[in-house]
This record gives C-alpha cells, structure tokens and sequence, in this order.
C-alpha cells in the first residue's frame, strides 16, 4: 500500500487555523456535488477514486494529511484532487505545501 505525506503551512497573516476552514469547507459543500466525504472526524474519502485521506492538525497551525490508496494506480489521483481541493477552498490561507513520499 503506498502513502503520501502532504505539510500544508498557513499563511503568516492567517487568523482562522487550517484545521478550522477545511472542517467549516467540508460541513458546507456536505450533501452538494463534492469529490470528499467525510467518513469520521479527520478522514476523507474521495467518491470516485479509491483510497482515503487521514489528516489533522500538528504544532504551529500545520495540518498534516496522509493520502493512502490501496490501488497503487490511483494514488497520483487521490493526491491531485486533494491538493486541488486545498488550493480551491483554502488557497488564500495557505502558505506552502510539501509533499513527502512513502
């Protein structure tokens, strides 16, 4: 099974945690044409590729995200449309992305 390890950082100027917007994000698209449905507190799946995405929020506002996949041939998509979503709903917000692999 592979894993990416994906760092977002908040911006210098952002007020409202991360963690904070991706939950209000995720309360307000619940329900409506959205790619992530929550499965628990702090996992994700996407409805069309198959995997899962375990995140939370670590020391100094950084919300950590494991993208797991048990198909090795879908993982690159799980990730893009997670990074897509960040950078949809919570762009203004963030002030970089890293991405480590596993």
């Amino acid at each position: 099974m592979k894993m990416k390890l994906v760092q977002v950082v908040p911006a210098a100027d952002s007020k409202i945690s991360l963690k904070t917007l991706l939950k209000a994000k995720e309360r307000e698209l619940r329900g409506k044409a959205t790619a992530f449905i929550r499965q628990k507190e702090g996992r994700w799946v996407h409805v069309k590729y198959p995997g899962w995405i375990n995140w939370d929020e670590a020391v100094g506002g950084v919300l950590v995200a494991e993208v797991n996949t048990k198909k090795p041939e879908f993982e690159w998509q799980l990730l893009q449309a997670f990074i897509g979503y960040l950078d949809r709903h919570l762009g203004e917000s963030i002030g970089a992305i890293w991405i480590a692999y596993r």
